[in-house]
């Protein structure tokens, strides 16, 4: 016997939101917005927020989480369990046949409860919800409201800690170890059907399932609350159908779905409500089936209507205050499109209402700002609105923003855009809700909608300026809800109302009454077609000039959009009906009392059509056209379920007692009665999948020929996932309420099933049969051949990394599976599918811990890389936002290390078209943010190095669009001078006899050398390509076309270049500077041995005047006659070409003779310009890479190879003196002149006779080397930085801007930021009173601090001063010099007042930053060392010397930590152990970081000790005045160590460590060393030093300034030094 459901009824939002305040005080969640089914602002569910803190009030700028609350209605339950502990239903329900219910519990306690169910209907029901919910799912149950158990719950689901038993228990098994069911029961939910006798415990949610925080009980209802999924199917299908962007993807979702179902109906629970808005998505489209949506869940949300009460649309609530609007509202209760139509057309619902419902289709919600339910603004606010005037009248055959902007604008918009569009928001955006409802809304959303600043007063203060300033559209609470108007802000005032009504409520009713006027209702159908009908889309978009902006990326998934409803014009109203009274102000309506509602509404009711209002035959026509419109648009009536579900309510699903006994079921999950076997390589097994097998229609007519349900439910079920099957192929719902009626009569298949791919179609025929007994069961659906073993592994592979624990947890599990072998055992196909749910974990940040846990699942998909063929993994890796992200999380130096190299490999050895265009991408997106020097070395250096081994088109491209891209003087002064190199070299090497490999070596870097330069001729001003390539000097493509024994391929590149830069200098500059030095060239091919004889060329080579397409391919060296001497002659003129040209009779005779030649005008020979361009490159012309030349001539230039094997191979590579010296634009120790250029200096030094080989930088590319760095000591450009001493440095990460600190004037303290790409000073800090002696940057905040006795710390960007530290004078009294330290100090390197107040001990005398604290350490004047908390802006600790320790006290020179000198990988840093302090005495300090206890004192100099650096934990490197530079292995007794480095004759004075190389500077001298020698070296070791050079115009001139301080640019390959005259320079 079927019984009705509980009658509930919900809130509106008002009422909702005070009533979840109330229940739920305290327990930090805040409400949002609210939930509701119907096109009516009434739900019995809200979306509720939570700060990451946990604080109750929310602030704009933390991160937040979203959970869904739903009231289930029912008082409290007679079963009062306070917590479910994580066990299955422990009280079953049974119902048996004499409609009493019998709940069983533990049978041990013999407790047995009996209630008849008709007469305590509500407890029984909540009962079975909550029973229902327990039995599927681990969750918290509360019997009263506990707010402390709240905040536990949620605490625990944002911490991650809600399922780590689970993965704990799986990571367990991949070491064959059981513990507990936990994990066994998982793998039984994803396809590992090992055990067949092994039972749920029902501690293991399943990974489809949404999880539920808990459910909690107030005194008339129960909360359920679930996390709120981001996403549906319904919005991916309509907003984002690209998202499912292939077949797999589609399968892979609905396998999913699917077993999601199979546990359900396993559990005797059957869904019947599925649909796309019930598949809940996440950011990853991973879907979940929610228990809140089960249908007999779903019936009972909401609250109990008071007794006595009768049922209506308004809020439940007595009290509710916002009743009074929706009294009147006639809406269904289903949303059915088709009805609501007909009653709008016929005039019995409002304008208001059916707006509301299109609103509804269309996905908007009520009380989300970002999709708020939209209106049209009718009435401008100018005048009281009167059908009888047309003043005051919105048009609404246009758009609000064509209206706001004008045709004009949109017109030049639309024609002026990349992507051509006329509107390029939504119709109602965020920032627009949120001004309208301003006054209503708290400050917090204010802030993060419209301004982080809350100004009250940049609000519009009245309507008619709310109307005038916004583009958007209105909404629907300006027609209903009169207290929009008050504002609950105090400094905010009201919106002011026109001046034509008294109060809101009037202008709410006479608002009302204009959108229900007849102007309005004749009209509307216009606006319908604009907002959500067919003039979305087409022609009649254009027209309409509401073309939007397209998504940038139409496949990321999205909740939001414009859903076009209509594909055909929408009719016009029939007939029109005032609206209903408003807050008893009926008077207030004009058009009420013109013309009485009374008769208007009986003529609406009857159907009756008077004579005088429309005639019969129009009303027949009108009829007609609303009567196809809505055959037209079915499509918005979907049915997924065959029968009525409400006619099926829950009571009557018997659920029998389960065959499982109590103890089974209430076992515990921590140890097994009964350990199975598990065999782990068992497991991995089930990865293995041959994707080879067909799955197609063949394979699916016997698998449906097995199917078969056994229970009427579940197939009801089946028939849904049929439904949503198709319509995602199709795009459009399967069935319509009259087409599904017609099949249950009939039999009669939709239509739509003939569109379907034949194999879907056959699966979509079985699961919607009409008898139920033939439709498959959720478990054979899964068996079926549409699932290919791709997507069951990946299933297999990828469920655990949904399981709610911490992301370390899944790492470790998922690498651990990859590492085994199960990506490769699935396939590359499969792999690629799992990689991106796999390698966002890769770029989050990853402990210490689960580095190598990420290192080794990077490993296997970085395989891929390497692979030569094509995959989507590999472009999907290629993606520019993946490698940001990987840039981002890892740092720019691990990036550039290990990820950079792999992403230019996949340009070489010609790889597929779309991996090369990725990764070209992302080397030109990569080009700016790195800097100049780093693309340099780490791009322009490399690409040129794959020249002749098989570099790709894109390789050439991405060379050329990084010269576009970084500007003229980049191309002119970097890229140029090493592709004219190159190319001179080749040329010089071709004229040798060479090995076969060596040539074919030349002619392919020859051919790639050309092809950029033709690509960089196309993007350089005419001035530019004149003066570097023609003007004083011979055009490099005739050298090479002078080369008489070159491939013919190379020679037809060049001729083909040299015709393009013929185009682009103009036929004027071409007779100039072309022309002359062709001469030569043309003597030789008219005496060419072969033109007597040479027979005629193939027809290849023939171009007639009906076949220009044909490709030209050179057959001889002839053939270079026929493709310059035409065309010049049709450029220039051929006079101007015969005179200078002294053989051109000879060649005009041999060009009729051998090619048919006649002179034609310049625009018949430009025709077949582009059949003189001949491929670049092909497959196989890259030969085996093994040592190439490109290797010796850019050893040391961003290329490793060793000097033994440039020995062996025996290559000697000639480089050419004249033409290939590269061309400085700087002058030394002075700016240059022209500031103009993107960059005023060279980062290459000419390659003059004392350096041999074109050695441009002496590194390679790899961060740690076998060999040392070898250091040119020029100085590349120089700048006067102060006009005081240089002090200090800092270098930012970036290695683009530089801080100095110095001598300012009137001798106090300056800083300035340089910008090394152009040299510019761009801002600088001048709050210093002394000189500055030290300088860091804070981290990533944009701080930085400086020292000159008082740490300033202050914004890096602005230079504005956040906040300084002092220490007070009286607790440091003055100290007194001592003789000795007066003589230490009186050094020249240390005047200009940098110590001048060094012995007051209060004075802070240098300091240290330590990044993974941010923290700074400050040494004092009289020894003693101050920690400050940067982000909190306040002095900590203060460790005091102890001057009996050594002899005398001494001030703090020099602060180190450990490993602070590292290079940086972007991982997370080690907090320090320990820190050292060097003295001004020569001793040195080594205290524990945590205690500030001293570990040890050492002598370490004889001198001020000038600067320590720790380049590994065990490590400290220091330097002195006395000369000397020491090593220091803390590992080892420090006293007796003797590893000294001597050879400066004066103090050192700074240093700076990379890798294991080391620079010091002393003097005007720089030495470099590295850290690491043999044992048998170790002692008192020499340096090499290097005098500073520069050169002015290929003149070498010595520097003679002091350098002061020095650091290096790694990933540049360059350091900079700071003088004591001032200078700032760049080096390498």
């Amino acid at each position: 016997m079927a019984r009705s459901p509980p009658v509930t009824a919900a809130m509106c939002p008002e009422c909702l939101e005070r009533r979840v305040r109330s229940d739920l005080a305290g327990s930090g969640l805040s409400f949002v917005h609210v939930i509701s089914d119907s096109p009516l602002p009434f739900a019995s569910s809200a979306v509720v927020q939570i700060a990451s803190d946990g604080a109750e009030e929310r602030n704009w700028s933390q991160k937040t989480y979203d959970f869904v609350l739903v009231a289930l209605n029912g008082g409290k339950t007679f079963v009062d369990t306070k917590k479910c502990e994580k066990t299955p239903l422990e009280q079953p329900i049974i119902y048996t046949d004499d409609n009493r219910c019998e709940v069983q519990t533990d049978s041990s306690s013999g407790i047995e409860y009996t209630e008849d169910f008709q007469n305590s209907y509500s407890s029984n029901n909540q009962l079975l919800i909550v029973n229902t919910v327990t039995k599927l799912i681990p969750v918290y149950y509360s019997g009263r409201i506990s707010i402390s158990e709240i905040r536990e719950l949620i605490a625990s689901y944002m911490n991650l800690k809600v399922e780590e038993n689970v993965i704990s228990s799986l990571n367990l098994l991949c070491e064959n170890k059981i513990s507990g069911s936990a994990g066994l029961d998982f793998l039984n939910f994803v396809g590992f059907s090992a055990f067949d006798d092994l039972h749920p415990s029902g501690c293991v949610r399943h990974p489809n399932i949404l999880p539920v925080l808990g459910v909690v009980e107030s005194s008339d209802c129960c909360y359920m609350l679930h996390p709120k999924a981001p996403y549906t199917l319904e919005n991916i299908m309509h907003y984002s159908p690209k998202a499912l962007c292939s077949d797999w993807h589609i399968r892979f979702l609905m396998y999913q779905i699917i077993s999601a179902l199979a546990y359900l109906h396993d559990s005797g629970v059957h869904h019947g409500n599925l649909k796309p808005s019930t598949i809940l998505m996440s950011d990853s489209l991973w879907p979940y089936l929610s228990i809140s949506d089960i249908y007999h869940v779903r019936q009972n949300w909401g609250f109990e209507r008071p007794k006595g009460s009768t049922p209506s649309s308004c809020c439940v609530a007595e009290d509710c205050s916002s009743r009074p609007i929706h009294t009147s509202f006639d809406l269904l209760s289903s949303l059915d499109w088709s009805s609501h139509f007909k009653r709008w057309w016929a005039g019995e619902l409002s304008n208001y209402e059916y707006l509301l419902v299109l609103n509804k289709l269309a996905g908007r919600r009520w009380g989300d700002p970002a999709f708020h339910p939209v209106m049209p603004w009718v009435i401008d606010f100018t005048v009281r609105p009167d059908e009888n005037s047309d003043i005051g009248w919105r048009d609404l055959t246009k758009s609000k923003w064509r209206l706001a902007k004008g045709d004009e604008q949109l017109d030049f918009t639309y024609s002026s855009s990349e992507v051509p569009h006329h509107v390029s928001d939504e119709c109602l955006s965020e920032l627009a809700v949120c001004s309208y409802k301003a006054r209503r809304l708290s400050k917090t959303i204010l802030r993060s909608a419209v301004r982080s600043v809350y100004e009250p007063n940049e609000y519009p203060s009245s309507m008619q300026r709310l109307y005038q300033w916004t583009p958007d559209e209105c909404i629907p609470d300006f027609y209903s809800d009169p207290r929009i108007f008050v504002s609950l802000h105090s400094e905010m005032s009201d919106l002011a109302l026109p001046s034509w009504v008294t109060s809101s409520e009037e202008f709410i009713c006479l608002h009302r009454d204009a959108l229900e006027s007849d102007r309005v209702s004749q009209q509307l159908h216009h606006w319908i077609d604009i907002t959500f009908g067919y003039k979305l889309d087409g022609e009649a978009s254009v027209e309409a000039k509401n073309v939007m902006l397209p998504p940038s990326d139409p496949s990321r998934p999205k909740s939001i959009g414009r859903r076009q409803l209509f594909t055909t014009p929408h009719p016009k109203r029939h007939i029109s009906t005032p609206h209903p009274s408003y807050h008893n102000k009926v008077e207030s309506c004009a058009r009420c009392q013109a013309k009485g509602s009374n008769s208007t509404t009986d003529v609406a009711s009857n159907g009756f059509i008077p004579p005088d209002m429309l005639s019969q035959v129009d009303y027949l026509e009108e009829f007609e056209q609303a009567t196809i419109f809505m055959e037209l648009e079915h499509h918005l009536d979907p049915k997924y379920n065959y029968t009525d579900t409400s006619s099926c309510y829950c009571s009557s699903v018997k659920y029998p007692k389960s065959h499982i006994s109590d103890q089974e079921m209430l076992q515990s999950d921590t140890v097994l009665s009964v350990v199975p076997d598990f065999d782990f390589g068992s497991y991995l097994e089930c990865f293995e999948c041959d994707n080879s097998s067909p799955m197609g229609y063949q394979e699916l007519l016997p698998w449906k020929q097995k199917s078969c349900s056994v229970i009427e439910h579940h197939a009801n079920d089946i028939f849904s996932i049929g439904c949503m099957l198709a319509e995602i192929y199709l795009r459009r719902p399967l069935f319509d309420a009259s087409l599904l009626a017609a099949y249950r009569e009939t039999g009669m298949l939709p239509g739509a099933l003939n569109e379907l791919p034949v194999h879907v179609g056959v699966l979509v025929e079985s699961c919607i049969q009409r008898e139920w007994k033939r439709r498959p069961s959720s478990k054979h659906l899964l068996d079926s051949p549409y699932f290919p073993p791709s997507v069951q592994a990946a299933y297999m592979f990828l469920a655990p990394l949904q399981l709610l624990c911490t992301s370390g947890d899944r790492l470790k599990y998922v690498a651990k599976l990859a590492s085994e072998g199960t990506l490769k055992a699935m396939g590359e196909f499969s792999a690629e599918m799992c990689a991106p749910y796999c390698l966002p974990f890769v770029s989050s940040s990853l402990s210490d811990v689960d580095t190598e846990s990420g290192l080794c699942l990077l490993k296997e998909f970085l395989k891929c890389l390497s692979a030569p063929e094509y995959s989507h993994l590999k472009v999907s890796l290629l993606q520019d936002s993946f490698v940001r992200e990987l840039w981002k999380k890892l740092g720019k130096q691990t990036y550039i290390e290990n990820v950079h190299p792999l992403v230019i490999a996949n340009l070489c050895n010609s790889p597929n078209k779309i991996i090369a265009s990725a990764a070209s991408i992302v080397l030109i997106g990569s080009s700016e943010e790195l800097g100049i020097p780093i693309t340099i070395h780490q791009t322009i250096l490399p690409l040129i190095h794959y020249f002749g081994k098989g570099l790709c088109a894109d390789g050439i491209e991405t060379l050329v669009r990084i010269g576009g891209l970084l500007g003229e003087s980049f191309t002119v002064k970097q890229i140029l001078p090493l592709l004219r190199n190159v190319i001179l070299s080749c040329i010089d090497s071709s004229k040798v006899i060479k090995p076969e490999p060596q040539h074919s070596w030349n002619s392919f870097a020859l051919i790639d050398g050309l092809s950029a330069l033709e690509g960089l001729v196309s993007v350089l001003p005419v001035k530019a390509v004149l003066k570097e390539l023609l003007q004083d000097q011979v055009c490099l493509h005739i050298k090479v076309l002078m080369l008489i024994h070159l491939d013919l391929r190379v020679i037809q590149v060049a001729a083909t270049a040299l015709v393009d830069l013929c185009l682009r200098i103009g036929p004027d500059n071409t007779a100039i500077y072309v022309l002359p030095h062709l001469k030569e060239l043309f003597a030789e091919l008219a005496f060419y041995h072969e033109s007597s004889a040479v027979s005629l060329p193939s027809e290849g080579l023939k171009i007639s005047k009906g076949n220009k397409s044909e490709p030209i391919k050179m057959e001889s060296r002839i053939d270079l006659m026929f493709l310059l001497y035409p065309f010049l002659a049709s450029y220039v003129g051929i006079e101007k070409l015969r005179e200078c040209c002294s053989t051109w009779f000879l060649l005009e005779q041999s060009l009729q003779r051998l090619y048919n030649w006649k002179l034609e005008p310049f625009s018949e020979w430009s025709k077949t310009a582009e059949n003189m361009k001949d491929p670049r490159s092909q497959s196989g012309n890259c030969i085996p890479s093994e040592v190439f030349p490109t290797e010796l001539l850019f050893n040391g230039a961003g290329l490793s190879v060793s000097q033994s094997e440039i020995t062996k191979t025996g290559w000697n590579v000639a480089v050419s003196r004249q033409g290939s010296r590269l061309e400085h634009g700087t002058s030394s120790d002075n700016l240059c002149s022209s500031t103009s250029g993107n960059q005023p200096w060279f980062w290459f030094p000419s390659p003059d006779s004392s350096w041999g080989t074109p050695d441009f930088l002496g590194r390679s590319s790899g961060l740690k080397d076998e060999f040392q760095w070898k250091i040119k000591a020029s100085v590349l450009y120089s700048a006067r930085a102060h006009p005081g001493a240089l002090r200090s440095l800092a270098v930012h990460d970036d290695e683009c801007t530089v801080f100095t600190g110095g001598v300012g004037p009137g001798f106090t303290g300056s800083i300035q930021r340089w910008q090394l790409p152009n040299m510019n000073c761009t801002s600088g800090y001048y709050g210093h009173e002394e000189v500055v002696n030290s300088i860091c940057i804070l981290s990533t905040t944009g701080k930085v601090a400086s020292c000159d006795g008082t740490i300033h710390v202050w914004n890096g960007q602005t230079g504005k001063l956040i906040a300084a530290h002092t220490e007070s004078s009286t607790s440091f009294p003055l100290q007194t010099a001592s003789v000795e330290q007066a003589n230490m100090l009186n050094q020249d390197a240390l005047s200009g007042g940098i110590l001048s107040n060094a012995f007051r001990g209060s004075l802070y005398t240098t300091m240290h930053y330590m990044s993974s604290e941010d923290k700074l350490v400050a040494g004092m004047g009289n020894g003693s060392i101050r920690f400050i908390d940067i982000s909190q802006d306040r002095k900590l600790h203060l460790w005091k010397s102890d001057s009996a320790e050594i002899s005398f006290s001494s001030l703090v020179s020099a602060i180190c930590s450990c490993g602070s000198d590292k290079p940086r990988t972007g991982r997370l840093v080690d907090s320090s152990s320990w820190i050292a302090a060097g003295l001004s005495s020569g001793y040195c300090r080594l205290l524990d970081e945590r205690s500030g206890k001293i570990i040890a004192v050492w002598r370490a100099h004889d001198g001020h000790i000038t600067k320590l650096a720790s380049p590994e934990d065990h490590l400290i490197v220091s330097s002195s005045l006395d000369k000397t530079l020491r090593i220091w292995d803390l590992r080892r007794k420090l006293e007796t160590q003797s590893n000294i480095f001597r050879s400066h004759s004066d103090g050192i004075f700074d240093f700076s460590v990379w890798g294991q190389d080391l620079v010091s500077v002393s003097r005007n001298k720089i030495s470099l060393t590295s850290l690491f020698r043999p044992t048998s070296e170790i002692g008192h070791q020499q340096l090499v030093l290097q005098n500073l050079y520069s050169t002015d115009r290929g003149v070498k001139s010595k520097n003679m300034s002091v350098l002061s301080t020095i650091s290096v640019l790694p990933l540049s390959r360059l350091f900079v030094v700071g003088t004591e005259d001032g200078f700032l320079k760049i080096c390498h």
